[in-house]
């Protein structure tokens, strides 16, 4: 039996290195002859370098770069056997980074986020696979810009130096640099830059943003599209308007993270004769379905022939609906009565939960 086990991480809880790993662990005590494949997964979001690398047997690598608030912090980004490199905005200019008594999307920049961009660049890795998932920014990717050589000029003619969503409604114009890459973004995000979908006014207030600075942020964020020009795209609100600024500025394919990640590991290979995909996650709910990364796996698995079994955190909304997009969908909770001790309880709890399955699976 062949059996491709490739789940998200449990956000708060396990990453999906471990997932991977407690799983392999408990099948293997049902089906020791099995061939087990694992894929940890993640969707462009913070873990998303960890993830790849396990999966692919690449190299992490790490740099100082400017932080969201610029103290200096150490980022992470990954090369793949192939060549290709791995970044993670997160890893950079994420929320994670920030107290959250200090979050305010006004001063945060991406900044070094641009820094990791150009180190890769300048090492001579032109095929660039970034996450933006989990970012302290509403920017638009000026500060990105302004590390890749960008300058940007107020309405009098000098240049701005100063960072974050603060300068967004001053630019007048933009002094441009040369970026010569592949980068292909990994983002599941569909917002808009602007309005009531935007970046500002739908992740501004989880920043930071009180709703004065969302009003400025909005208002910011159109004049930069106003100067920049071009058409919008889904995708282009994705951290605080990162997905837009590297449209304009590094002219940067935005695709399904999970596709570019299930892709970039090579999981549809593994899949093909696979009798069994294993994916899960900590929380599945209504939005799984719509492009969420265990719904994008179901569908590979499925357009090959291939069932899945979703073992998930918890069970939320129409679970009826779950046997649409799953073959099989278990909550691998055991009764306990608190957040805390089922995330305590999760590892034994997993692995008691694929037994079962597999136990009544190889029986079919």
């Amino acid at each position: 039996m062949k059996i491709v086990i490739a789940p998200d991480s449990f956000k708060g809880n396990m990453r999906s290195e471990k997932i991977c790993a407690i799983l392999d662990s408990a099948i293997r005590r049902e089906l020791p002859a099995a061939e087990l494949c694992s894929f940890p997964m993640a969707d462009g979001g913070e873990g998303t370098v960890e993830a790849v690398v396990a999966a692919t047997g690449g190299s992490i690598r790490s740099l100082q770069v400017c932080g969201p608030l610029g103290d200096p912090v150490d980022a992470i980004y990954g090369i793949l056997p192939d060549g290709t490199a791995v970044m993670e905005m997160a890893s950079a200019s994420g929320i994670e980074l920030v107290a959250p008594a200090r979050l305010n999307p006004m001063e945060a920049t991406t900044y070094g986020t641009g820094e990791l961009l150009r180190h890769l660049l300048e090492c001579g890795h032109s095929s660039i696979v970034m996450g933006i998932g989990g970012s302290a920014t509403v920017d638009g990717g000026t500060g990105m810009a302004q590390a890749l050589g960008f300058r940007f000029l107020d309405a009098s003619g000098n240049e701005i130096t100063d960072r974050g969503g603060k300068i967004l409604s001053r630019i007048a114009a933009v002094i441009p640099a040369a970026v010569n890459a592949n980068v292909r973004v990994a983002c599941d995000v569909t917002n808009p830059l602007t309005g009531v979908s935007g970046a500002a006014r739908v992740f501004g207030p989880q920043k930071g943003a009180t709703p004065e600075m969302v009003d400025v942020l909005d208002a910011g964020l159109e004049n930069l599209q106003s100067v920049l020009g071009g058409e919008g795209a889904p995708g282009d609100g994705a951290a605080g308007g990162l997905g837009y600024g590297l449209r304009a500025f590094c002219n940067a394919e935005i695709v399904s993270g999970a596709g570019l990640i299930a892709e970039t590991v090579g999981l549809g290979r593994a899949l093909d004769g696979a009798d069994l995909l294993i994916t899960g996650e900590g929380r599945t709910d209504g939005q799984t379905a719509s492009g969420k990364l265990c719904a994008v796996l179901a569908g590979m698995a499925r357009e090959r022939g291939v069932k899945t079994l979703l073992l998930s955190g918890a069970l939320k909304g129409n679970l009826d609906s779950f046997l649409d997009t799953f073959d099989f969908a278990f909550s691998i909770s055991a009764g306990h009565t608190s957040l805390a001790a089922c995330v305590e309880h999760a590892p034994d709890d997993l692995a008691f939960t694929v037994r079962n399955a597999i136990r009544l699976l190889s029986e079919r």
